[in-house]
């Protein structure tokens, strides 16, 4: 049986739904919980409840959630930590989320017997792995972004694709997927994360030829930076890192290259779209689902009407 820890955080003095939403994604992004929820119990009180597969730290908790805590001007809330009654809460998790059809991507978990539609683009992840199980807005926006991208474009392959905060490597992967002719790098500060997308790369059939994964603080890594410039640059992450980043980001993508960016409220794209735009970029389109927005960018010199790679 899967043990299963309970984290339960209580909200006073808050309101604003999308406040709750900033403290939700520390503990499914940053701290990796398996799942997230959230109720309100009064007009100003709201109950967050984050499940994990192993005993978290209620340090790192603190030290992760501080910065929420003062950016929205809150005073710090303590967290309870309660082991939950053991049962196979793994499989009940995963069959609770069905398959999912995003563009031509067909995303199923390893509980999922159907066969995959025709002319879909079937993505193997289980739900309860790092970061990235199709099933969260941001994700979504970066997988419409690129059918979007190729479905415009015909006849043409980018040359080499990054996924920078790779996590379970569902971007990487449908990237390999959609363009078969593309080499894909898949970077994540987090080895453990490294370790569950190099076991899906091979649950998925991509060659360590096409795929390469590595461990990089941002653009750090030696294989991050050997592998550009890239065509496409993938950043699923969290609106804090993505402003920092701009500046390290914008020299590894290509002149005529596509940057596709997530992991951001509504309230955030502006600042966002900013920190690329004092780098050299311009916000080509934007994708909007639920409570999260998902920008297209372009270095500026690829001109108003771009032109994708060439198909050569």
């Amino acid at each position: 049986m899967t043990i299963i820890y309970a984290v339960r955080l209580d909200l006073p003095d808050v309101t604003d739904a999308k406040v709750v939403a900033s403290f939700e994604t520390v503990f499914s992004e940053l701290l990796e919980s398996e799942a997230t929820s959230h109720v309100r119990t009064s007009q100003e009180r709201w109950h967050i409840e984050a499940l994990f597969l192993f005993l978290p730290d209620a340090g790192v908790i603190a030290q992760m959630l501080a910065p929420v805590f003062d950016q929205h001007g809150l005073a710090p809330c303590a967290v309870q930590i309660e082991q939950l009654p053991q049962r196979n809460w793994l499989a009940e998790n995963r069959a609770s989320f069905p398959a999912l059809h995003i563009g031509r991507f067909w995303i199923y978990g390893s509980h999922i017997d159907d066969a995959p539609p025709p002319a879909s683009l079937p993505l193997l992840v289980d739900a309860a792995q790092a970061f990235g199980s199709g099933t969260h807005p941001t994700t979504e926006g970066c997988l419409r972004a690129m059918d979007m991208i190729d479905r415009r474009y015909k006849g043409g392959a980018p040359r080499h694709t990054l996924d920078m905060g790779c996590g379970s490597a569902i971007l990487g992967m449908a990237a390999a997927k959609l363009w078969p002719s593309c080499k894909v790098m898949g970077a994540d500060n987090d080895p453990v994360a490294i370790k569950v997308a190099e076991a899906n790369r091979i649950r998925n059939n991509i060659a360590p030829t096409q795929m390469r994964l590595g461990v990089s603080a941002g653009f750090s890594g030696r294989s991050v930076r050997q592998n550009g410039p890239y065509d496409i640059i993938l950043a699923n992450i969290l609106a804090g890192p993505l402003r920092k980043m701009a500046p390290s980001l914008m020299p590894h993508l290509a002149d005529n290259g596509w940057l596709i960016l997530s992991g951001i409220l509504h309230h955030q794209a502006t600042m966002v779209a900013q920190a690329y735009g004092m780098v050299g970029a311009r916000l080509w389109a934007k994708i909007r689902i639920g409570e999260w927005t998902s920008l297209v960018m372009r270095p500026r010199q690829a001109g108003q009407m771009p032109a994708l790679w060439s198909s050569e």
